[in-house]
C-alpha cells in the first residue's frame, strides 16, 4: 500500500500545480445551517481524468476549512462484499464471453474473480470505458483531507453500498451484464466524453439527466425504475439523513455523485427545505 500512497501524494501535488484551471460554473455548493456554520458538499465525477482532477485551490482550502471529510462508502476492504455464487460464466454466448475476457484484460481484472462477482455490479464497472482505479476524484480528496489531519468516513457502510441491487433476480442481473458486454466500446466512450463534458459545465439537473438516460439504456424501463429507486433516491435518503446528523457536530465536506445533489429527492433541494442557505461556488 506504501507505494500506492506515494503515488496519490503525488498526483495530488500535480492536481494542485495544474488547478488554473477555470471553469464557469462547479459542482462545489457551499451551505450555511441555522446557526451560521459554514459546510461544503461537492458533487463528484468517479473518474481518475485529469480533466477533473486537477483541483482548484478554493475546492481543497473548502476541504482544509472543514472538521469531518464525508464520502459515499469507506473503501472496499473485503472482497465478499462484491462476491455473489450467481453462476453467469455458462449463461453468456460464444460473443459474450468473448467480450467478458477482452474487458477484464482491459480492466485490469482477473477472469477468476470477475467469475464470481455480482452480475450487477460487474456490468456497471464494464459499462465505463476508463478502467477503475485509486487515483478516481473521490479518493484524492478524501487523501488529501487524510493529509490535512481531517477525519474521514463513508456516509453508508460498504456491505450496504455494495449491496444495494442485490434484490435483483439472477435472470436481470444477467440481463444487466449482457447488455453491457455488447454495448459497443464506441458508444461508451462517446457517452463519457458527453458526461465528462457537462459535469465541467457544472449543471447538476443535466448531469443527473444524461447519466439516468445512458445507463437507462443497457435495461428495460421497468428495471430501470427499480434501480433508480435504490441507487438514486434510497440513498438520497440515506445520504440526506447522515449528512444532517454530521452537520450537528462537525463542519463538514461532504464528497459524493453529482447525480446525488440533484432533484427533487437530491442532497441541495433536501437542505433548502431544511432552511439552509446554499449556494453555488464559481472559480
Amino acid at each position: 500500500m506504501n507505494h500506492i500512497n506515494v503515488l496519490l501524494k503525488l498526483l495530488i501535488a500535480l492536481c494542485w500545480f495544474f488547478s488554473n484551471q477555470v471553469f464557469a460554473n462547479t459542482t462545489l455548493y457551499e451551505l450555511t445551517d441555522h446557526e451560521g456554520r459554514t459546510h461544503f458538499i461537492f458533487g463528484t465525477f468517479h473518474s481518475d481524468d485529469i480533466r477533473i482532477t486537477s483541483f482548484n485551490a478554493n475546492l481543497l482550502t473548502s476541504i482544509k476549512n472543514s472538521s469531518l471529510f464525508l464520502m459515499e462508502t469507506d473503501e472496499l476492504s473485503d472482497p465478499k462484499h462484491i462476491q455473489s455464487n450467481i453462476n453467469f460464466i455458462d449463461q453468456l454466448s460464444e460473443d459474450e464471453l468473448d467480450s467478458l475476457k477482452k474487458l477484464s484484460d482491459y480492466h485490469v481484472m482477473f477472469f477468476d474473480r470477475i467469475a464470481s462477482m455480482k452480475p450487477w455490479l460487474l456490468a456497471f464497472i464494464l459499462d465505463s470505458p476508463r478502467p477503475a482505479t485509486p487515483f478516481n476524484q473521490d479518493n484524492l480528496l478524501k487523501r488529501y483531507a487524510e493529509d490535512s489531519g481531517i477525519p474521514t468516513r463513508g456516509l453508508m457502510p460498504t456491505s450496504d453500498h455494495f449491496s444495494a441491487l442485490d434484490f435483483l433476480t439472477d435472470e436481470e442481473q444477467i440481463l444487466l451484464l449482457k447488455n453491457s458486454l455488447m454495448r459497443p466500446m464506441e458508444v461508451k466512450e462517446e457517452n463519457y466524453e458527453k458526461l465528462i463534458r457537462v459535469y465541467m459545465d457544472g449543471d447538476l439537473d443535466h448531469i443527473m439527466n444524461m447519466n439516468e438516460s445512458m445507463t437507462s439504456e443497457i435495461m428495460t424501463d421497468i428495471l430501470w425504475n427499480k434501480i433508480k429507486q435504490k441507487i438514486l433516491v434510497d440513498r438520497n435518503h440515506i445520504f440526506n439523513q447522515q449528512i444532517y446528523e454530521a452537520m450537528k457536530k462537525d463542519n463538514v465536506f461532504v464528497a459524493i455523485g453529482a447525480s446525488h445533489l440533484a432533484g427533487f429527492s437530491g442532497v441541495l433541494n433536501f437542505f433548502k427545505d431544511m432552511g439552509f442557505e446554499v449556494k453555488n461556488i464559481n472559480y
